[in-house]
């Protein structure tokens, strides 16, 4: 069974990603993440976009793994805010700071601004990488409304806030199932697919 390095260390990350692998049909891949390289220190991530630091993490991990890597780079971009919080959407409270804290900075930001300027889209950027510094990229964006005051139980980050005019849901509203169909990273997967179903060939010529 091939390997595949998921470089990161959020068990979120990991578990929405097989789940949808698993729903495409990929079953033939065996997932890993920072736990099999408990001595793996990851690169500072200092791009300026999503897609440079998902090059970055990529990269950095297949050449320490010697394996295939997936790495993703992913955030919430909110028009009133210029974009923000983007590429900072994990510590956009700070270093150390969690979920409920960004999600309230976020209210905050925006507690003046009506619903109808509270445009956003959630961003997912892979990077597919091999030990030879071979690299794809795929990318998925999925838009919609920052609510004023969080919905649902399920999925993670701004998930609570997220919300989706066409469901009538927030995207922590959504079941599992439903989320790893649409959401921004399911797909940028889909667009990853043939790549991924290609690892085998890839391994083979490199």
């Amino acid at each position: 069974m091939l390997t595949l390095f998921i470089a990161t260390g959020n068990t979120n990350k990991v578990q929405e990603i097989g789940a949808t692998l698993n729903e495409l049909g990929i079953k033939h891949i065996e997932l890993v993440d920072f736990s099999a390289y408990p001595s793996y220190t990851p690169p500072q991530e200092n791009g300026n976009t999503f897609a440079e630091n998902a090059i970055i993490k990529a990269q950095a991990a297949a050449l320490y793994s010697q394996k295939a890597t997936l790495a993703d780079d992913s955030g919430l971009e909110v028009l009133a805010l210029n974009g923000a919080p983007g590429i900072f959407s994990a510590r956009f409270a700070g270093a150390g700071h969690n979920d409920a804290a960004n999600n309230a900075k976020l209210l905050t930001m925006l507690a003046d601004t009506p619903a109808q300027n509270r445009q956003a889209a959630f961003v997912c950027v892979l990077a597919l990488a091999l030990p030879n510094r071979q690299f794809w990229l795929a990318k998925g964006r999925v838009e919609g409304i920052i609510l004023e005051t969080p919905r649902g139980e399920g999925g993670f980050g701004y998930d609570p806030l997220f919300y989706l005019p066409e469901y009538g849901l927030s995207m922590a509203e959504l079941s599992q199932k439903e989320k790893n169909r649409i959401s921004h990273r399911a797909l940028a997967l889909k667009k990853a697919l043939p790549l991924i179903n290609n690892l085998n060939n890839f391994n083979r010529n490199n």
